[in-house]
């Protein structure tokens, strides 16, 4: 008796286990699908950004633009206005000329002057030309000198100073060196310390980002380094100045630091100065700075708007991980239950063709 209820347990185990596996497998197989691929690109920023792009709908453009032109950034617009023409995305006529009518004023030089040329004086842009005056400054020893000695004596004076700068403005003297000695080939990585530093000081870098920023820079920085440094610094004696840093320079972060730069650098230099700082904005690693530069590189004056519409979601799974690792689990269970009903199929299809030897077989095997 009691076998006879475990049987008709298991059969009737068997029965609900097929109609749940059939009423699901609508949903369960091509959501675990999904997720299992999107698990798999989280590494692939180029297919990340494709897959999210292909969620967005027209409307989100348009908010964009719209947002893009209230904030005076005509650049963005335009960026997100050619993307939205790449992807056959509609966009009426009057937002159109809205946009060319704000890239025609923004390309006027009559109210950039003072901006650029307060970023060259102060190194604290507080727009893309003066980011341009900042950096500017800076491929020059002018601005690693100026910031060396103001942060460099606060931190021998024991007064509060930012280490990020600082550690920039040493790893700037020392990229500059390079750039003279490589004949320029070294340009791209100097133009990214510059842009980092000016960016730090103008709060326009991803917390996360800046705390890996600073501690790589902590490591640069030498107390001893310093003392001897400043003096020759003050006198002007820059080559003298450079070579007693580099004799103490700590190489591993400071290539850490310069690799990051050189992604921002080769950024700005094809894209221009803000899809830089778009970087630093959402990026939380230095080793998300290269997945933006693969995006930079893969979509070009586009960029921009895959930044300014993603965010960091176009290289991580933000917002999609909980549901795709739910999903993937869902799907494995779902091919557990497949496989156990096709066993059990495949058993009672053995006892069913090959009765009464099937039965014999079944017994043993069971």
């Amino acid at each position: 008796m009691v076998g006879v209820t475990v049987t008709s347990l298991r059969r009737a185990a068997t029965a609900v286990l097929a109609v749940a596996l059939v009423v699901s497998t609508p949903f369960v197989v091509p959501n675990g699908l999904e997720a299992v691929k999107l698990l798999a690109m989280h590494n692939n920023p180029v297919e990340l950004t494709e897959y999210r792009l292909e969620k967005l709908r027209p409307t989100d453009y348009d908010r964009a633009i719209a947002e893009a032109l209230a904030s005076d950034d005509a650049g963005l617009a335009e960026s997100i206005l050619d993307l939205a023409d790449s992807r056959g995305i509609r966009i009426d006529g009057v937002t159109r000329e809205r946009v060319e009518m704000a890239v025609s004023e923004e390309a006027s030089l009559g109210n950039q002057i003072q901006e650029l040329w307060d970023g060259a004086i102060t190194g604290r842009p507080d727009s893309a030309i003066g980011m341009v005056g900042a950096v500017a400054t800076d491929l020059t020893t002018v601005g690693d000198v100026r910031d060396i000695i103001i942060e460099g004596g606060a931190y021998l004076q024991g007064e509060d100073y930012d280490s990020l700068i600082l550690g920039l403005s040493v790893a700037g003297l020392a990229v500059t060196g390079a750039v003279i000695l490589s004949g320029g080939t070294a340009s791209a990585s100097k133009v990214g310390t510059s842009a980092l530093k000016a960016a730090g000081k103008a709060g326009a870098i991803a917390t996360p980002l800046r705390r890996s920023f600073t501690r790589l820079s902590s490591q640069v920085v030498s107390g001893p380094a310093l003392r001897k440094t400043m003096p020759l610094l003050k006198r002007g004696n820059i080559p003298a100045a450079r070579r007693a840093l580099q004799s103490s320079l700590n190489t591993k972060p400071l290539l850490k630091m310069q690799d990051a730069a050189m992604e921002v650098g080769t950024v700005m230099g094809k894209n221009g100065f803000k899809a830089g700082t778009d970087m630093l904005k959402v990026a939380s690693t230095p080793a998300d700075l290269t997945k933006l530069g693969k995006l930079s590189a893969r979509f070009g004056k586009r960029f921009r708007a895959i930044v300014f519409l993603l965010g960091s979601g176009a290289i991580t799974l933000t917002g999609l991980l909980i549901t795709a690792a739910s999903w993937t689990t869902t799907f494995v269970l779902w091919l557990v239950g497949a496989a156990y009903f096709s066993y059990r199929a495949a058993r009672f299809g053995w006892r069913f063709l090959f009765y009464p030897a099937g039965r014999m077989i079944g017994r043993l095997m069971a």
